[in-house]
């Protein structure tokens, strides 16, 4: 007879309990690894009151720059007759515009207000408006595709 019996040759543990074990061990180092990167792509130092200040500074003479050239005339080349005025006025005098091509008239500067322009300052000439496209029922331009598109549509 034998020293051994069939029972000893199970695994006293199931099988179960292995699979969870390794679910766990998984975890356990994903989970190390992200403390890890964590722990060694986190800022060295903290920034101190000195730095806050001196971004607080460059800020504020940031946004006043940005202030005055979006709130007053200055000249950008007086050689070639560039300026830049306020965007109010630029944003007016290009309604007008606007306005005058919609309704198929001159440009009326006199609606613009350049009393607060300074020396020497002379508005830009008016833009004569675009083209318009050919009314319906008269002859397209020489040249343009329409009377190959009509030829193609009557066959």
């Amino acid at each position: 007879m034998s020293d051994h019996d069939e029972t000893s040759r199970k695994p006293t543990l199931p099988r179960w309990f292995f699979s969870a074990a390794g679910v766990l061990g998984s975890i356990v180092i994903i989970m190390a690894v992200l403390g890890i990167a964590y722990y060694t792509s986190r800022p060295k130092e903290v920034v101190d009151a000195e730095v806050v200040a001196n971004r607080k500074r460059i800020l504020a003479d940031v946004q006043a720059s940005q202030a005055d050239l979006y709130n007053n005339y200055s000249v950008v080349d007086k050689n070639k007759n560039i300026f830049r005025i306020p965007v109010k006025e630029a944003v007016a005098i290009e309604a007008a515009k606007l306005d005058a091509a919609t309704r198929g008239q001159p440009e009326a500067p006199a609606r613009l207000s350049l009393a607060a322009s300074p020396a020497g300052f002379t508005p830009p000439a008016p833009v004569p408006p675009a083209a318009t496209a050919p009314a319906a029922g008269t002859a397209p331009a020489a040249g343009s595709a329409a009377p190959a598109a009509a030829s193609a549509s009557a066959r």
